[in-house]
């Protein structure tokens, strides 16, 4: 929540303690509506990676965060992958641009806000 400002609470539902299998809820708002996520850590290396499964009544996602150390310093990387379900999968071929070019503004700013956070610490 501290640098994905559109997450709003959340919960974790089982903790293991391999990390990997671990569930959550969390809850997301943006312009007004609120969307309730499930997930599932699905790689976890400290300090390198974590992955997440994603899934909500209007989509499912995998998406990871990794760091690696280049030439001194720290490269981020995230890779998702987005499937979108009934209604939206017919929605995302009618305006799939521009639902693309938001999520990748929001993605930017949430990297923006969590490098901000990294390096005040």
């Amino acid at each position: 929540m501290t640098w994905q400002k559109d997450v709003k609470g959340g919960e974790v539902l089982v903790d293991t303690p391999e990390v990997v299998g671990t569930t959550f809820r969390e809850v997301v708002e943006e312009d007004g509506n609120s969307l309730e996520m499930h997930g599932t850590i699905t790689k976890y290396v400290v300090n390198e990676i974590i992955g997440f499964h994603l899934e909500s009544k209007i989509h499912e996602f995998d998406v990871s965060y990794s760091l690696e150390e280049l030439d001194g310093k720290t490269k981020f990387k995230i890779d998702a992958n987005i499937r979108w379900k009934f209604p939206m999968n017919v929605i995302s071929l009618l305006i799939g641009k521009r639902i693309k070019e938001n999520l990748v503004k929001k993605l930017e700013s949430e990297t923006l806000e969590l490098k901000k956070v990294c390096e005040s610490k």
